[in-house]
C-alpha cells in the first residue's frame, strides 16, 4: 500500500493521532484476516476522504481490538479471525466512526443528508448494518429502503472521485 499520511483528511489524522506506524499496522492486520490482497486496502489507498474514511474504520478497530489482544498482529490468520469474530463491537464502533465521517463529509461537500444506515448497506452490506443496529453503538438508524441504498450508491460514487482538498 502506497500511501502516506497527507494522503488522507488531515482533521481526521490529527484528531485520532494517526501515524505511519497506524498505516503499517493497518496494512499488516487486513493482511493477516483478508489474505494478500485484501480488497479494504484498495479503498484506503484511494487516500482523500472515502480512503479517509476506510482508514478511520481499521484504526478504531485495530486499537480497540489490540486493547484487549496486546499480540493480535502476531496471531495466525485463523486464530486472529476467530478473536476478530468474537469481538464484534469493535467492528461496530469502527462502522460508526467511518460512516458517521461518510456522512458528515457528504453534508459538507454536496450539501445533501444520506442515512448512516443507507450508506452502510450501499458501501459494504445488510449484514454490517445488523451488526451496527444490534451494538451497543448508539446511532439513529434505520433500514434504508431501494430508493435510498441508490441514492447513498450514486453519492458514495462522486465522493470516490473528490481528493481531500475538494477537487475532482
Amino acid at each position: 500500500m502506497a500511501v502516506s499520511l497527507t494522503d488522507f483528511d488531515p482533521q481526521v489524522v490529527a484528531e485520532y493521532d494517526i501515524t505511519e506506524d497506524d498505516l503499517r499496522r493497518v496494512e499488516h492486520y487486513l493482511r493477516l484476516l483478508q489474505g494478500p490482497d485484501a480488497l479494504a486496502l484498495e479503498d484506503i489507498a484511494l487516500g482523500g476522504y472515502y480512503g479517509t474514511a476506510a482508514l478511520l474504520h481499521e484504526v478504531v478497530e485495530l486499537d480497540i481490538l489490540l486493547e484487549q489482544e496486546p499480540r493480535l498482529l502476531e496471531m495466525n490468520r485463523d486464530d486472529a479471525l476467530a478473536f476478530w469474530r468474537v469481538n464484534e463491537d469493535a467492528h461496530a464502533r469502527a462502522l460508526a466512526s467511518e460512516y458517521g465521517y461518510l456522512r458528515d463529509v457528504i453534508q459538507r461537500l454536496f450539501n445533501v443528508t444520506v442515512g448512516i444506515g443507507a450508506l452502510i448497506v450501499a458501501n459494504a452490506s445488510d449484514w454490517n448494518l445488523d451488526i451496527l443496529i444490534e451494538s451497543n453503538v448508539e446511532l439513529p438508524l434505520f433500514k434504508p429502503d431501494d430508493e435510498q441504498i441508490r441514492q447513498a450508491s450514486d453519492i458514495l460514487a462522486r465522493l470516490r472521485a473528490v481528493n481531500r482538498e475538494g477537487a475532482i
